[in-house]
């Protein structure tokens, strides 16, 4: 079930990414190899660190991965995991940034798919 702030979660921010890597495809296609293969498996550990409730780690992996959504396009995903930090850091609510967070990793899930096939293109 996607909610209606999740509209158009299934694309990929093509300005965010021609701004970032304008002719460059193999910086591009490095950066989505790399986000698949290391950065996503790194949010099992911000999982295990909101489970714990362990607030300054969630603060210090958000602002770590955070950047890595928007160079491989995943903006609207930046956006929620911005709004995860700022709940840890402000607000520490159990509840609400665990159910937040359990909707953004939905979120990258569809997600990975679609860079999978954005990276198959740019590899033909």
């Amino acid at each position: 079930m996607t909610h209606s702030a999740d509209k158009g979660i299934d694309q990929l921010d093509r300005a965010r990414l021609l701004q970032l890597y304008e002719d460059d495809t193999e910086t591009l296609i490095s950066t989505i190899e790399m986000f698949l293969d290391e950065v996503v498996p790194a949010f099992q550990v911000l999982e295990s660190r909101i489970e714990s409730q362990d607030w300054t780690g969630v603060c210090g992996m958000t602002h770590q991965l955070r950047p890595w959504l928007g160079m491989v396009g995943l903006t609207r995903l930046e956006q929620q995991l911005e709004t995860i930090e700022h709940l840890a850091k402000e607000k520490p609510d159990y509840e609400m940034i665990q159910n937040t967070y359990r909707n953004f990793t939905a979120n990258l899930e569809h997600m990975q798919p679609v860079l999978k096939t954005e990276l198959q293109q740019l590899t033909q």
